[in-house]
């Protein structure tokens, strides 16, 4: 049985399930890894955390990290320390994990609908500031008699159709009726408008990308026109915002809030997008799988224990390998429970060998996992609790 506190960073009453806790502590780690692992570099997620405050620092608009990108309640702490203003949620399940976890302001970016959803969220609403996106009327209703009841008032926004049609009240005219709705309700409070431009994201293209945010940021005009009458002498809140299309969107001058989540890991989707012209990613990646070479008989061609179950893809994307293969050598998941590895000719890899890879998109694949692996170098430094995985 494992004492209490012996391995730093991981919680007590899931230790029993950390596998790789032995090695919390000692360096030389990488190579001893039980794979697949999920990892990240420490001291690349903290100049990632860091620079992206200071970017909206100077900008002048508060940072608001999504953690839909990590469900990870330390990585969460680190991005609050480094001063953002609260965390972005995409689902009930997330903002109760981390209301329980003690984090005090929390954004919930998702629609929602009357019913059990709503009841769950009006009860996270007693642990912490809790502010919800509307886009009916009928919801804002629902929510307004869940907050009498429990006795609190419940900060809201109204969530604007960008153009996806997934969500949002589709121009200022529902806009106006929306927050007509919410002001007539004491126990809502009418912050501002929810605009984010999520089809901007992976524009790879940075001329239509940035006729893309022009467009967002007249849509989000008209709509903050409409809601004014409505806010008196508050200034609107507007939140959104993303990591492929954030310089753009700071350049729009309309946002007083960014939702931006995937830079404190990146991945190669993300990787694909040059949002500032540079020809480069704003962000190194700091997040990574660690899976190790099982079989190597065929010529050109390994197997290792890193599949379709260790990885997630938005767009059909390869994992890309970072080290420990040679040059030239690609990476595909080719079974539920393994990757195979493409060598270029005369190379050749042996069983036992560790290969780490860039995963394709790391929202979802960090859901794929129980704990990541904190790394400085060649050291196990602790190992963070996915915390929210599957909420």
């Amino acid at each position: 049985m494992t004492g209490r506190g012996e391995f730093p960073g991981v919680p007590v009453t899931r230790v029993a399930h950390a596998a790789n806790a032995r090695l919390v502590g000692a360096a030389d780690v990488r190579a001893r890894l039980l794979t697949p692992a999920l990892l990240v570099e420490q001291d690349v997620l903290d100049a990632n955390i860091a620079a992206m405050q200071a970017r909206c620092d100077r900008a002048g608009v508060a940072l608001r990290p999504h953690a839909k990108a990590h469900k990870c309640v330390e990585i969460a702490r680190r991005q609050l320390a480094a001063g953002a203003a609260g965390l972005c949620v995409a689902t009930p399940g997330e903002a109760e994990v981390f209301a329980r976890a003690g984090l005090p302001d929390l954004l919930l970016t998702s629609t929602f609908a009357p019913g059990p959803a709503l009841e769950r969220l009006a009860d996270v609403a007693t642990l912490c500031r809790l502010t919800l996106a509307l886009d009916a009327p009928q919801t804002a209703r629902a929510l307004a008699a869940a907050a009498r009841t429990r006795g609190i008032r419940i900060p809201v926004l109204v969530d604007l159709d960008m153009g996806r049609h997934r969500a949002g009240a589709e121009g200022p005219q529902a806009v106006a009726a929306l927050a007509g709705v919410i002001a007539e309700e004491e126990s809502l409070v009418l912050c501002g408008l929810q605009a984010y431009a999520g089809h901007l994201s992976h524009q790879a293209d940075a001329r239509q990308r940035g006729l893309g945010a022009q467009e967002a940021a007249a849509r989000i005009h008209a709509a903050r026109e409409a809601l004014s009458p409505f806010m008196g002498d508050i200034r609107p809140a507007v939140t959104g915002g993303s990591t492929g299309a954030f310089v753009q969107e700071l350049a729009s001058g309309v946002y007083t809030e960014f939702q931006c989540g995937s830079y404190a890991l990146m991945d190669v989707e993300y990787d694909l997008v040059d949002p500032d012209g540079s020809g480069r990613p704003a962000f190194p990646a700091s997040l990574s799988v660690a899976v190790r070479v099982t079989s190597a008989n065929a010529p050109g061609l390994a197997t290792t224990d890193g599949g379709e179950k260790r990885f997630a893809a938005k767009h059909g994307t390869a994992p890309r390998i970072m080290r420990g293969a040679p040059a030239g050598a690609s990476y595909r998941p080719s079974s539920d429970e393994h990757g195979t590895v493409t060598l270029p000719e005369g190379a050749r890899l042996s069983p036992g060998d560790l290969i780490e890879l860039e995963v394709p998109h790391c929202d979802p694949t960090v859901n794929l996992y129980d704990f990541i692996h904190v790394m400085q170098g060649d050291k196990l430094v602790a190992i963070w609790s996915v915390d929210a995985r599957g909420a």
